[in-house]
């Protein structure tokens, strides 16, 4: 439909006083149409029927119509009615499915709302610094909170939450009662097995079983967050989960985790050494990113696919060893990287398979490479090299390069490593 600008006769009145919090559908709308004095409520056509976009400043309450000319009315738009000074009370109609972007946010006085269960989304800052709401209930129906949703209603201390949401965006409800209340019981905040934030001064966060995923930003830029040990229940980890946690220095991975997000440790800057768990199939972009601490990276064979950048600016790697021969790795310099001189390089040495996706990208990138098991750098892999191993163990000779054989990546060789090697060359 085209966005032509409209104007209706609408539910809005600006007398002291709130209308009966009640949704309104065919006749009913017709009888309150007949009792209420007449405000000028704006709206605009879209893909799928009416978006409210706001009316007079002075309306202290509003009760929108579910359909306009018979066309639905369908969403509340961006900023429809942002910062209305004498706004105290919102019905919304059971045909909306959407609230958008700082649709209500600083309204001072708005102190009642009525969602209906047809909505899905309540966008970001929807109700940002609400001062005078201290109570929301949020319908079944509702997918997802989208960021900083009821961020800094500082009255706001009753909340109730469906069973269908989805997701709840980065701080949705920072700085409120509510939010600091269940601080007190739980140091953390956690709807339907998902862990959406955490209080601020936990420095070892103890992660209950059956907490399946966390959230995207869920401890980002934690001031205080040290270690992480996470249980074996976690299957998800959402993008910038721990960015710029500073202070992390040891993550304890579940051993069931299928996917790390975007940028999810991106700026760790303590962070020394990963042990990816096997469940792990890919890196997603970003994922290690400026992670200065970081000195070596071991990928499992069951790693198919390392992302954009995701190892860029990562000052002290040294050495990265990928298992799987046919590992996909991001065709750019700066999937690894740890000096810029005009432009991404990576200094260290990465270790893979001989003809294996690992030595072509090496070699692309004018990157050091050595064969996985070549203890003797003579390029492969062979009984000789198990041969140095022996001499080196019994005190009789060198390893040139002892990191090509730490098969077990405990930054050391010695008889488990020896075992291993030999394990790999009979098969």
């Amino acid at each position: 439909m085209k966005n032509n600008f409209r104007r209706f006769i609408a539910l809005a009145t600006a007398v002291i006083g709130m209308i009966p919090v009640v949704s309104i559908s065919g006749s009913h709308a017709e009888e309150i149409m007949d009792e209420i004095p007449e405000e000028t409520l704006e709206f605009t056509e879209n893909d799928t029927g009416i978006s409210v976009t706001g009316c007079g400043r002075s309306v202290q309450s509003i009760e929108i119509p579910s359909e306009v000319d018979g066309i639905p009315v369908t969403d509340i738009g961006s900023q429809a009615f942002f910062g209305y000074p004498n706004l105290k009370s919102v019905v919304i109609p059971d045909t909306v499915t959407s609230i958008g972007p700082n649709a209500f946010s600083e309204c001072a006085e708005l102190a009642e709302v009525f969602i209906p269960e047809s909505v899905e989304v309540i966008d970001e800052y929807a109700f940002y610094d609400c001062n005078n709401l201290t109570s929301v209930v949020i319908p079944e129906g509702v997918k997802i909170i989208e960021w900083s949703a009821f961020a800094q209603c500082s009255n706001l201390t009753d909340v109730s939450l469906p069973s269908t949401l989805e997701n709840i965006g980065y701080n949705a409800f920072a700085d409120t009662p509510w939010l600091k209340a269940m601080y007190k019981e739980n140091s953390m905040f956690i709807h339907n097995n998902t862990l959406y934030s955490a209080k601020e001064t936990e420095f070892k966060p103890n992660i209950p079983g059956g907490v399946e995923k966390i959230a995207e930003s869920a401890f980002e830029g934690s001031e205080y967050l040290k270690r992480v040990t996470m249980p074996d229940s976690l299957t998800y980890i959402d993008r910038f989960a721990f960015a710029e946690c500073n202070h992390l220095t040891k993550i304890s991975f579940s051993p069931n985790i299928t996917y790390i997000g975007e940028s999810a440790f991106s700026d760790c800057s303590s962070l020394k050494s990963i042990s990816l768990p096997e469940s792990l199939t890919e890196i997603s972009p970003r994922t290690f990113e400026y992670c200065a601490s970081l000195e070596s990276m071991v990928f499992h064979k069951n790693i198919q696919y390392i992302g954009k950048k995701a190892f860029s600016s990562c000052d002290s790697l040294r050495s990265v060893i990928i298992e799987n021969p046919e590992c996909e790795i991001y065709d750019a310099n700066n999937t690894f990287s740890n000096e810029y001189a005009d432009d991404f390089m990576f200094t260290g040495t990465i270790y893979g398979h001989e003809n294996s996706t690992a030595q072509a990208y090496a070699e692309k990138y004018g990157i050091s490479f050595s064969v996985i098991g070549d203890l003797n750098s003579d390029s492969q892999f062979t009984v000789a090299d198990l041969v140095c191993a022996e001499k080196y163990l019994l005190g009789s000779g060198e390893l040139p390069d002892w990191k090509a054989g730490d098969r077990n990546n405990d930054d050391a060789f010695d008889v488990y490593d020896m075992v291993l090697l030999r394990r790999n060359l009979i098969v």
